[in-house]
């Protein structure tokens, strides 16, 4: 069988989602007559989760979900709008009328208490158990005002709400494996933040945007991004205000596609990992900074999520004094590299190509950065301007380099993940999957040690195609056919300029001789 016959079966195949027992599951049996309150609802984790707890937990209570408005889209039409998503199928045929049990709360993570209304803090004071603390910027180059805003002050205003509740049992704060990215070797511990979450707080509060702006790449120090800077000053935050509640925090390291609930291989965004996969599938990206021989600390969406249950439930049950940290990483139990993704991504995706593509798959992992750089001016801008050239000799508007002024500014903020890496202990972790049942092991699997790489990848690139870049299956005779006219063309450049570098080094050597 083709590898592309065998994606296609996976992708077909009837049962994807093994609809387990309940019977036994204790993490099942916690959560019945649960209210339970998630903040980044909307985001990729937060539908994954959402549709999870309501798929594997069909007696909890209430599902709390705060929404913001979007483009003048309201909250309540926001996620109306969301149950439209493939991912909500299944859920949709086990459990018809799930929707009643979702309450939208109108909210957003960058105002001063989250922006809700006096009536919902009433709400999740009186009715709320367990919190996911998802929300947050993921933009890397985010400007520090907001990063601050919504991942520093939002974590400690929630946990303020938090403090309050009558019936609080757990509060996940989902956080980031490179919270601690200044150091080489991370731990499931706190670490001394860069500062404290009140005074940055503060600062950026009292402090002129202008100001912050200009002095954010002193204040970030050793951290490449806001992202990851704002996010370790959120954990000193969980430190102080969640000292004596039932908290504990989840580091997901690189988020990916799923690997079979509630849908093989789906995801819907292109940041990290999926945005190489993409920009190299459809022929743009065709140089990238990054180490080959480096970890690629990757984890599937889907496992991510059974591990926040999990994780909700043992802070529940437990009660720990100590609040407990979970880095949730691959290379402890089944490393594998940047060479290994791409490598296992082109094998599976050569035969299903998209019909987007604008060029053959030619992408080059350039360890060194001037080189790369060399790479990105002949590979990206100079065929970029020619084509631009042409579009204007067209009278059409140009593009192509606006589109790879933004693929550089994707792979810049990026690189530094793709070229380091990083010694992670995940004990908490490996303890908390060796706690639970054989009947939560089933329902709610996360364990990395038991993932197979080779059986994931196997429709990786045919979920980033499908639900991505949304193009249909339907597409793939004519997709067929356009990549291998872009496969000769690319053979026949190739061999023209070795032939013209051959030619021009012999003419050098016989002058000399």
């Amino acid at each position: 069988m083709s590898h592309a016959a065998e994606t296609l079966r996976l992708m077909r195949e009837d049962g994807e989602i093994k609809w387990c027992p309940v019977e036994n599951s204790k993490i099942v049996d916690f959560y019945k007559n649960k209210n339970v309150l998630v903040t980044g609802g909307t985001g990729f984790l937060g539908k994954l989760l959402v549709e999870k707890l309501l798929r594997a937990c069909p007696d909890v209570d209430n599902v709390y979900v705060v929404v913001r408005s979007k483009r003048g889209e309201e909250a309540h039409l926001r996620m109306d709008k969301l149950f439209a998503d493939p991912i909500f199928g299944p859920l949709t045929k086990l459990f018809p009328k799930f929707v009643h049990k979702i309450s939208v709360m109108k909210g957003d993570a960058s105002l001063p208490d989250l922006g809700l209304s006096p009536a919902d803090r009433a709400t999740i004071i009186e009715k709320v158990n367990v919190f996911f603390h998802v929300a947050a910027t993921v933009r890397f180059d985010e400007k520090m005002t907001v990063a601050t805003a919504i991942n520093v002050r939002g974590t400690r205003d929630l946990l303020q709400i938090a403090a309050k509740c009558k019936n609080l049992e757990a509060f996940v704060h989902v956080s980031t494996a490179y919270t601690n990215c200044n150091q080489k070797e991370i731990c499931e511990a706190f670490y001394k933040p860069p500062i404290r979450a009140d005074e940055l707080i503060e600062m950026v509060e009292k402090t002129p945007e202008k100001i912050v702006l200009d002095e954010t790449v002193r204040l970030i120090g050793d951290w490449p991004n806001t992202y990851t800077f704002t996010k370790a000053v959120a954990e000193d935050a969980v430190r102080v205000y969640g000292k004596g509640l039932p908290v504990c925090v989840v580091r997901p390291a690189v988020v990916i596609a799923t690997y079979k609930e509630p849908l093989r291989s789906w995801i819907d965004n292109l940041y990290g990992a999926t945005g190489i996969v993409v920009g190299a599938g459809t022929g743009l990206l065709k140089t990238m900074h990054c180490d080959s021989s480096k970890t690629a600390e990757l984890v599937p969406g889907d496992y991510v999520i059974n591990h926040m249950i999990a994780a909700s439930y043992q802070t529940a049950i437990e009660k720990p004094k100590e609040i407990p940290i979970y880095n949730y990483v691959s290379s402890v139990e089944n490393h594998h590299t940047w060479r290994d993704f791409m490598h296992q991504c082109s094998t599976w995706g050569e035969e299903l190509p998209t019909i987007r593509c604008v060029w053959y798959y030619t992408l080059t992992m350039n360890r060194f950065y001037y080189v790369h750089v060399l790479y990105r001016i002949f590979l990206h801008y100079l065929p970029a301007l020619l084509m631009d050239l042409g579009m204007i000799l067209a009278r059409k508007p140009p593009m192509m380099m606006k589109i790879y002024k933004k693929i550089t500014k994707f792979e810049s903020v990026i690189s530094h993940f793709s070229t380091n890496e990083w010694k992670f202990h995940n004990t908490n972790t490996q303890d908390l999957w060796n706690s639970l049942t054989k009947a939560d092991r089933k329902m709610f699997p996360f364990s990395m040690k038991e993932l197979s790489w080779d059986e994931y990848y196997k429709t990786h690139t045919l979920g980033l195609r499908q639900y991505v870049v949304k193009d249909d299956i339907s597409t793939l005779p004519q997709a067929m056919v356009k990549w291998r006219r872009f496969y000769i063309a690319n053979k026949a450049i190739k061999t023209i300029f070795y032939i013209v570098i051959l030619y021009l080094v012999y003419s050098f050597l016989s002058r000399l001789l």
